[in-house]
């Protein structure tokens, strides 16, 4: 071939690589647009697309409640739960998945090579014969589709946001493990105030006990009294063993969230129940950005966008450049010659005429999986927008409940030392002082499931907030 038609040919594919250069196919990726509430935004929360350097930092609220324990026993299960090591690993399935998808930008190179020995007889009015030939070649083929439509660019945005939404997700998953540690934690903690309390109530009933049995002794009281002081003390020996197994299977739950083994797991005792951190209440809906799942809601919105101009793009002809070159030669000595090397080089173009049914179905399909991801979007603002709400309200009235809960606790407190003092005077029957010690046992474990309920809630609403505020 002269070298002006090779010229033409080279000029010919090179304008093919321009046009490629062109916008891809498809609809521009926009955020599903939303009407929220005036309390959270103006206007509604606007997407917009973060630079890493902008993200949200991960940040450690637990360590808000200031408790050595809860810090101990999030950090780790954030590293070893098993939940979150499958969530990192389908991470890197979709990192290499969408480092795969960007390989389709190069051309696709091969390089081959080939020893052949071939006999062939022939027949003629001559005669007959037999030839034998030997072929040695180093073939090398290059392959490159123009991504003129921009089909490939449209794969490599859909897997970009997948791999992103798979992340967002992992984080989603982190926030949800370390707020599940938090709130068994403060059960638990619960769960050993109420153990706290019942040891005191034993206490005091066993002393009352012993006093009654003296005077029973002494011919002061009947056997009923008594037997009702011994009842009393059976009952509040079966509460206490009821807490204890509520405490094993709490920290069993957290050995678990842990990543560990069940067995031979424990958490120190503490009974006291801490006041929740401060969340400032006027909160604005920027934080709904901050959540994971919303985040990942959203890119998936962007991968199913990207895979609408996959579908467009296959109505569209591919173009292509194919090329070949290597060495041939019949014999191995001589494969290494200038005359050796052989080539070709052209380009082509292919138009899709019998397949517009498939291609029709396959961009309705990409439509609805777009409108079913937009859907799932705005589902998860909603949600999120519900959960803030319920925390915000709900710790509001817990933290009213809660005063209103301590008076009733105080009150009962002071009827039964009152009690308790008229009962010794002779002025008041034993079941008096049953009755009060009852209301004071029932006033101190509410009180202790209000601030339990008011510290879960609080980690409720970190949680809405997506970790951070």
């Amino acid at each position: 071939m002269p070298n002006c038609q090779l010229i033409r040919y080279v000029l010919s594919c090179c304008a093919l690589v321009v046009v490629s250069g062109c916008g891809p196919v498809g609809p521009t990726h926009a955020v599903p647009a939303m009407g929220l509430p005036a309390a959270f935004s103006r206007g509604g929360v606007q997407w917009k697309r973060q630079t890493m350097g902008s993200q949200p930092r991960p940040q450690k609220w637990w360590r808000l409640y200031q408790d050595g324990t809860l810090n101990g026993l999030v950090e780790r299960a954030l590293v070893m739960n098993q939940e979150l090591a499958g969530a990192a690993a389908r991470l890197r399935q979709a990192r290499e998945l969408s480092n795969a998808t960007r390989s389709q930008y190069f051309p696709d190179v091969n390089l081959g090579t080939l020893a052949e020995r071939s006999k062939i007889r022939f027949r003629g009015p001559g005669g007959g014969g037999v030839i034998q030939s030997d072929n040695f070649a180093v073939p090398v083929d290059f392959r490159y589709e123009l991504d003129v439509w921009g089909k490939v660019r449209r794969q490599v945005e859909s897997a970009e946001a997948l791999e992103a939404a798979t992340g967002e997700s992992l984080n989603a998953l982190r926030l949800s493990v370390a707020g599940e540690v938090a709130q068994t934690y403060w059960a638990l903690r619960a769960v050993d105030a109420n153990r706290a309390v019942l040891s005191r109530t034993l206490e005091i009933r066993r002393k009352a006990l012993e006093l009654l049995t003296k005077r029973r002794d002494v011919g002061n009281i009947s056997g009923l009294d008594l037997s009702r002081a011994e009842t009393e003390v059976a009952s509040a020996e079966a509460d206490r063993i009821r807490l204890d197994q509520d405490r094993l299977i709490l920290v069993n739950a957290l050995a678990v969230l842990a990543g560990a083994t069940a067995t031979g797991s424990a958490v120190a005792e503490q009974t006291d129940l801490p006041k929740p951190p401060a969340v400032p209440l006027a909160v604005p809906s920027e934080v709904l950005r901050q959540r994971p799942d919303i985040r990942a809601a959203e890119r998936r919105v962007a991968a199913a966008n990207a895979d609408i101009g996959v579908a467009c793009a296959a109505f569209y002809p591919s173009f292509s450049i194919n090329a070949s070159s290597g060495l041939d030669a019949a014999r191995l000595a001589d494969l290494c010659d200038a005359s050796s090397l052989v080539w070709s080089i052209g380009a082509s173009a292919l138009t899709p005429i019998t397949s517009q049914k498939l291609l029709n179905a396959r961009r309705a399909a990409a439509v609805a999986a777009h409108e079913a991801a937009s859907a799932e979007y705005r589902q998860a603002v909603l949600e999120s927008i519900r959960e803030v709400e319920n925390a915000l309200q709900g710790g509001a009235i817990l933290e009213r409940r809660q005063l209103a809960q301590d008076q009733a606790l105080a009150a009962a407190r002071t009827t039964f030392e009152l009690s308790a003092k008229r009962f010794k005077a002779g002025l008041v029957s034993f079941l008096d002082v049953v009755d009060a010690e009852r209301t004071r046992l029932d006033a101190e474990k509410a009180a202790n499931a209000v601030r339990a309920e008011r510290l879960a809630v609080s980690v409720s609403l970190i949680k809405a907030l997506g970790g951070e505020w």
